[in-house]
């Protein structure tokens, strides 16, 4: 018996699938994991810098709360830390090259 006609014995003389799609699957979840992971290890250095410059900007925003003590400050906080990842979401689909 030749090699194929081994093979071709052993499997039954099925042939083998066109596409696996499970292989399929997993390389694609594996790549979708790999961007993602990339997507925040390079949004980590524009949240430093957002973090640093809403700590350097406090002194302007305690001027605008107005020493008022009934104002809320974790809403403040909130406002401040939204619109810092709004900007840093902004910066990073700006500044990150396509590919």
């Amino acid at each position: 018996m030749t090699p194929d006609e081994k093979l071709q014995a052993l499997f039954g003389e099925s042939a083998p699938p066109a596409r696996d799609y499970v292989f399929e699957s997993a390389v694609a979840q594996r790549i979708a994991r790999r961007r993602a992971i990339g997507s925040v290890v390079s949004a980590a250095p524009w949240a430093v810098v957002g973090a640093s410059a809403l700590w350097g900007l406090r002194p302007l925003f305690e001027t605008f709360r107005g020493g008022v003590e009934s104002q809320n400050p974790v809403l403040m906080l909130v406002a401040l830390s939204a619109g810092a990842a709004g900007c840093a979401l902004w910066l990073v689909r700006r500044l990150t090259p396509l590919g």
